[in-house]
């Protein structure tokens, strides 16, 4: 062999190493920065109504409320025999609720005995019947007891006292009128017991507050994303009511883990607390989400959508061998090894933005990163000029709008099945999420999101 034509050979393989060393692309990391300080655990809180129908707290008192309400007295009339009378409801309790307070009416009847008879043959004969009336202030108490304080306020004669003894006509009304006197404490206490004793909160938002810790998934792509709630307190604002029905105004704080991947577990549920009073409630709930997403269930995601991926470009063909998000300050970090029409690996820079529109996290804004597009102009330049950004940008939004838009159906459904459903309705209403912020952590991404509501809670039975 000549040493012309060796010489040729050397050229044609340094030409061919050099085509080939161009196509190749090794950039320096981009240089760390310091990122923000976490987002810190924020308080949400949901605000609703319990209402009770009027029909069903009178059921439940009349059910509770014994019919005797005063036992066999003994009094002395004027010529000094003893009467023995007592006082028994002889109809259902009926209450109305206007002007803030709540008002018990019922018929009574007073029965005696003939006082001149023997003990072993007196007879009971009605003597009386009239039409209470009670009125009480209704509140709730932190045992979670609807509570009044009932004070007899008149009372209409629907049969006037009158017996004849004797022969001789008794004046018996103003003994009636003592004895319902000298009662009247006893007979406001029954019905205070039978409001606390039957009329219980915790009954019914004992089941709301369990329900609400169960997870609730709120999306399935690119994987399952759960909310958490963690509740701690509850408050409730003074009753109010029309004639109709009675309702509680309520709001309960909580905090919203997020989870990532398969069903988290609970080992144990918050118990209900002791009920807070407070002057007044918001009627809007304010939910704030904390969601926070790991780089490496962020990195799983993006595998799955991303991986084995060719692109066909200006310059020739791109394979997508791997990638990998991280932080980096404000921003986040895609780091790409590529093969095809060029081999490497190539820094992509982007900033984490939620869209308010399409309810979507995104990578905005995705450009190489300074030294890579250093390299690139020396290298491949035309990567510079076509669809390779815009294509990881499409891969690293998260769609959540159908999610979001479907939140109030889902916590209605899993309000239903989990049992509640079958004594109280659930309604979900004036549901808005508005993004507050988005931080950078070294081991992923936070976002608080703010999510606006009205929970109204209707109890069907009690």
């Amino acid at each position: 062999m000549t040493t012309q034509r060796i010489t040729g050979i050397l050229f044609l393989l340094l030409a061919l190493l050099g085509a080939i060393g161009c196509n190749r692309v090794r950039p320096d990391a981009p240089a760390t920065l310091d990122f923000e300080p976490p987002i810190p655990d924020p308080v949400s809180y949901v605000a609703g109504e319990v209402t009770f129908r009027i029909n069903d707290l009178e059921r439940k008192i009349n059910k509770s409320l014994n019919p005797v309400l005063v036992n066999e007295e003994t009094f002395k009339g004027r010529k000094g025999e003893a009467w023995h009378l007592r006082v028994v409801r002889t109809g259902p309790v009926k209450i109305q609720y206007a002007n803030q307070r709540v008002s018990f009416s019922a018929p009574l009847q007073v029965w005696y005995s003939n006082p001149l008879g023997l003990r072993k043959h007196r007879k009971s004969r009605p003597l009386c019947a009239l039409a209470v009336n009670f009125v009480s202030p209704l509140s709730v108490e932190s045992n979670w007891r609807l509570a009044t304080r009932s004070r007899f306020e008149q009372y209409r004669w629907i049969q006037k006292p009158k017996i004849r003894l004797l022969g001789i006509n008794v004046g018996i009304t103003k003994l009636a009128e003592n004895l319902l006197d000298k009662r009247r404490a006893e007979i406001e206490a029954a019905i205070d017991q039978a409001v606390h004793s039957e009329l219980r909160l915790d009954r019914e938002i004992g089941k709301i507050w369990r329900d609400m810790q169960k997870p609730l998934r709120l999306a399935r792509q690119p994987d399952d994303i759960w909310l958490i709630p963690r509740p701690f307190s509850i408050a409730a604002a003074p009753v109010y009511g029309d004639a109709r029905q009675i309702t509680v105004p309520l709001q309960i704080a909580f905090r919203v883990d997020t989870r990532l991947g398969t069903l988290p577990e609970r080992d144990t549920l918050e118990r209900l607390p002791r009920l807070l009073r407070r002057a007044k409630v918001p009627e809007a709930s304010r939910l704030r989400v904390l969601a926070f997403i790991p780089f490496t269930d962020l990195n799983r995601a993006l595998d799955r959508r991303l991986i084995t991926q060719k692109l066909e470009l200006a310059g020739g063909t791109i394979k997508i061998n791997s990638a990998l998000v991280y932080g980096n300050g404000r921003s986040l970090i895609v780091k790409t090894d590529i093969g095809g029409a060029v081999n490497g690996t190539l820094y992509f820079r982007g900033q984490p933005h939620y869209d308010t529109l399409r309810n979507t996290l995104q990578v905005r804004h995705v450009d190489f990163d300074v030294d890579t597009k250093e390299r690139l102009f020396a290298t491949a330049d035309w990567l510079l000029h076509d669809r390779l950004r815009d294509t990881l940008e499409t891969v690293l939004a998260v769609p959540l709008h159908q999610h979001i838009a479907s939140i109030p159906d889902k916590i209605e459904t899993a309000y239903a099945r989990a049992g509640a459903g079958k004594k109280t309705a659930l309604d979900v209403d004036q549901f808005r999420l508005v993004p507050q912020r988005i931080v950078v952590r070294p081991d992923g991404v936070q976002i608080l999101i703010s999510v606006q509501s009205k929970v109204q809670v209707l109890v069907k039975r009690l």
